[in-house]
Formats: C-alpha cells, structure tokens, sequence
C-alpha cells in the first residue's frame, strides 16, 4: 500500500507539472512567434517604402539590393521572395522575381516546395491586399511543429497592388532558443516533484497509512467477539468514527452468528422431516398406483374365479370322479394359478421396497410387467409392441423400484391413449405402445470402454403428448394434467428420483398431438465394479 500511494501521488504530481508545462510551452511559442512575425512585417514594410522610392525597381532588375544577411542575422537562414508587375505602366508584360540563392542545408526539392510556399503567399497576400503570415514545413516528417514562418505584404503604388513581397524563415534558432528554456525548466520540474512527493507522503502516511496499519494490526488480533475498541472514539476524526461502526458491526455480525447457528439447526431437523417426508411420498404414490391396477384387475379376477366355482360345483355334485371330472380339476387348477399369479405380482408390487441393489436382468423385469398389465382393463384395447434388442440387460439396482418407474410411465401412456379415444371414436382401437431396448455409449468410437455404456429403454405411445409449455413442469411434485381426482402428480417426479437414485437419467420427449417418448438410461452392471457382488 505504501508503494503504491507513493508512486500514486508521484505519477499524479507529475502529470499535472507536465501539462502545465506543456502549456507554458505552447503560449512561450505563441508569444515568440508573434514577435518574429511582427518583425518581419516590419522589414516587408521598409522594404516595401524603397521598392516605391526606387523607380528602378519596377524593371524587375532589383535582386541586388536586398541581400537577406543586411536584414537578418547572420545565423539565420532564409531568403525574399518579390511578386511584382514589373513594366505595367510602360505597357510590357507582367512577370514574377524572387532571389535566386538557395536556403544554406536545404536539396533541390527542398528549394522547390519553398519557393512555392512563398508564392502562395504573396499571391494572397496581392489577391487580399492584407498582410498573411503562416508556418509550414517542408518535411513530410514533421508531425509535431513547423520549422518555416512566411510572411507576406502588398505593395501598393498609388493606391493600386503591383505585387507582393514575402519572406521565409527558418524557425530553428527559435525552437533551439525555446529548448534551452525548456530544459531549464525541466530541471526545477524534478525538483519541485521530489520536494512535493516527499511532503505529501509523508503527510499521507500520518492521515492514512499509519491508522490503517494500527487498525490492520488490530484486526488480525480479532477472534472470537470482543468488544475492544480499535481506536479512541472520542478523537473526533472519521477514524474514531470508522472504529464505532466497525464496533457496531461486530456486534452485529454476533448476532448474526447466533442466528444463522440457530437456522443451521433448524434446517437440519427440517431436512430429516423432508426426507421422511419424501419416502411418504413415495409409498403414496406406489398406493396410489396399486390401487389403480386394483381396480383394473377386479373385473379380471371375477372371471377366472366363475369358472373355478362353476366346477367345483360340478365336482360336489358328482359322486364319481370320471375322466371328465379330472378335465375340470385340470381347468381349475391353471384358473387358479392364474389367479395366484396376478395377486402374487400385485402383493408383490404393493410391497414396500427396502431399497437394496441387485443385479438383475432389466428384460426378465419387463416381461413380467407386461405380463401382469395385459390383463389390465385399461391396456384392453392398446397395442403392446417390443423390441428389446439390448445385447446386454444386466442392471445393478433396486429392482423393485424399477419395476414402479416403468408401471408409472405404461399407466401414463395409457392415460394419454384414453384421452385420444376420447375425442375420436375411431382412435380407440389405434392405441399403441411401442418399448424398445438398446445399449449404447456416449464416447467417440475410439474411446468406447464397457463400464461407460448405458442400457436405453424407450416407452413410446402415440396419445395427447404435453403441450411445450408445460414440458419442463411434468417432473415437479404435484403438477398434473389429468382431470382432479384422477392423478395426484407425484409418479413422474417419485420417478425420476428413483432412476437417479439407480445412477440413471429420465427425459420425456413429446409433441402436442404426435404422442410421447419417454427415455430411461441406466449405467450397465459391469463385473469389474467392486460395488457387484462376484
């Protein structure tokens, strides 16, 4: 910090003497300027007087009589330029005369553009009749400053311009001369910056550094609450007026300790009640599945159960048993193993899972639910089609809550088929669910490895499908589009918790009229994972 404040107030000290000094230099330049250009006005003038004392001038024949050096300094290098109408009034034409000796250190080119500098401005200072001064440079170089000063005037005889005289300058003599000021004044710039620097340093390191330091040290010193004081409130200065609100402020940061203590606490218990709660959740949901496929296996079941009773009515009343009879108790026994086999998959079902991982074998799962949801009155008229083309099936996870993600999906697809049927008559016997199985890798082909695929289950139906706005709600707990009472909104959400629990994903895919497609990817076992027994 001390660092940086020093080279902070240095560089601000700096700046601002360079720019005062680059405006002193630019008004030093200024006022030089306008005294030279004042002085050649006054040689073009007295020059000017003799052009109109000496008749012989008007012949054009005056190169002779003025010299630059009787003028000027010897050091200084430059030359007159003369626009006259030489013979006017003796009737001969008009012609141009200027000195023909060359600017000492300057080329051909160089002379060149000069003398076409210094004839534009005598043609405008005959065109205007009005004095013209203006710098330039014959340096294409030059970006900062010109090295040239023109200056020209009229000569007017008897009220009537017969021409221009004009005058350059080199104007190095005078930026050497501003130079030599310069540096000068460079030299009290370094003075006056270190004096100012170490002044204003040390003032800063008594306001600020010093303060800052004590309270730093201070600072580190702090723990736990304490209520010292970082420096004496009754100074009065905005530091004793920093040390009470940074007082107030541990004290406040205490309290808010203590509170977030208590939330931390609070929250816990919470997030114990929300997981109890979520597994409540999960049982009403399976109940509330049961009970739906209770209903559909009701009608079923008063069948097979007619059939039984009918004959073993049949064999109370014979009292023989002939090869007949042996007919029926063959037909009564598969009736009643039927029988045996829906309620033991519907006990099965209704079981509360314990959550225990196994490895099983996902297409022997997804026979059995067919097998158990074909008898379903609200799968009667739907199509089940599959296409279980995985090579491998073999999953690693809660079989039995597997077994309720897929139920879930079926009774959805069902549902959304139903709601079809509704609307068109002729749809109803068109319902269809297609599953299908394959294994596949989300690595580049080069980098396939056999614990990295993923088993795919595709449930697909051609019912409502969800409308795109409500895509991204139909995983949320209790969203439903179902009618009131007919779906409580938890088996999409219950779901896919259960899938990422298995280390799975969940994505429903579907287009409003087109029908569903609801994806399940689950990491294939592989027998090299210590988390799989043998």
């Amino acid at each position: 910090m001390k660092l940086k404040l020093t080279l902070t107030i240095i560089s601000l000290l700096l700046i601002s003497m360079l720019l005062i000094n680059f405006v002193l230099l630019l008004l030093w330049k200024h006022d030089a300027l306008q005294r030279e250009v004042k002085y050649d006005q006054a040689i073009l003038s007295h020059i000017h007087s003799l052009l109109l004392q000496d008749k012989q001038g008007r012949t054009g024949n005056f190169d002779h009589q003025f010299a630059f050096s009787e003028y000027y300094d010897a050091s200084e290098q430059g030359r007159f330029f003369f626009l006259l109408q030489a013979g006017k009034r003796a009737g001969q034409g008009e012609e141009a005369a200027s000195r023909t000796a060359r600017t000492t250190g300057m080329s051909i080119s160089e002379e060149s553009k000069i003398t076409a500098l210094l004839a534009g401005v005598a043609r405008k200072a005959q065109h205007t009749g009005k004095p013209v001064s203006r710098t330039a440079s014959v340096n294409p170089h030059t970006l900062l400053c010109n090295d040239l000063l023109l200056n020209a005037q009229p000569v007017v005889d008897q009220g009537e311009i017969i021409g221009a005289v004009a005058v350059v300058r080199s104007l190095d003599p005078l930026f050497l001369t501003l130079w030599q000021n310069e540096k000068t004044l460079l030299v009290y710039l370094v003075l006056n910056l270190l004096v100012l620097g170490v002044i204003a340093f040390f003032r800063m390191f008594n306001l600020v550094i010093r303060p800052v330091d004590h309270l730093v040290g201070l600072a580190d010193q702090y723990r736990n609450y304490d209520p010292f004081q970082f420096t004496p409130e009754n100074s009065g200065t905005e530091f004793g007026k920093l040390s009470k609100s940074l007082n107030s402020m541990l004290a406040r940061i205490e309290d808010d300790r203590q509170s977030l203590q208590q939330t931390v606490t609070a929250l816990e218990a919470a997030n114990l009640t929300l997981k109890k709660q979520q597994q409540e959740m999960v049982r009403a949901e399976k109940l509330a599945t049961v009970g739906r496929m209770a209903a559909g296996l009701a009608h079923e079941i008063g069948n097979p159960l007619s059939v039984v009773q009918g004959y073993v009515e049949m064999l109370l009343a014979s009292k023989e048993q002939p090869e007949n009879h042996r007919d029926f108790l063959c037909r009564s026994e598969q009736e009643l193993h039927r029988i045996d086999t829906l309620i033991r998959q519907l006990l099965d079902f209704s079981r509360a899972a314990k959550g225990k991982p196994q490895l099983f074998s996902l297409h022997e799962l997804l026979h059995s639910i067919l097998t158990m949801i074909r008898t379903q009155t609200a799968f009667r008229d739907i199509a089940l089609a599959t296409d279980f083309a995985a090579e491998n099936d073999q999953l690693y996870a809660d079989k039995e809550q597997l077994r309720q993600v897929v139920v879930n999906c079926l009774l959805n697809s069902a549902d959304a088929i139903h709601m079809v049927a509704q609307k068109d008559e002729k749809a109803r016997k068109d319902g269809r669910i297609f599953m299908t199985t394959a294994v596949q890798c989300p690595l580049s082909q080069g980098e396939q490895k056999e614990e990295m695929q993923q088993l795919v289950l595709c449930i697909r139906d051609n019912g409502t499908g969800i409308a795109t706005k409500n895509l991204a709600l139909v995983f949320d707990p209790f969203f439903t589009t179902k009618e009131p009472g007919k779906g409580t909104g938890l088996g999409l959400s219950v779901s896919r918790s259960l899938v990422e629990a298995a280390g799975g994903t969940m994505e429903l895919r579907t287009e409003i009229g087109q029908g569903s497609t609801m994806l399940l990817c689950f990491p294939l076992a592989c027998p090299n994972k210590d988390n799989i027994p043998g």
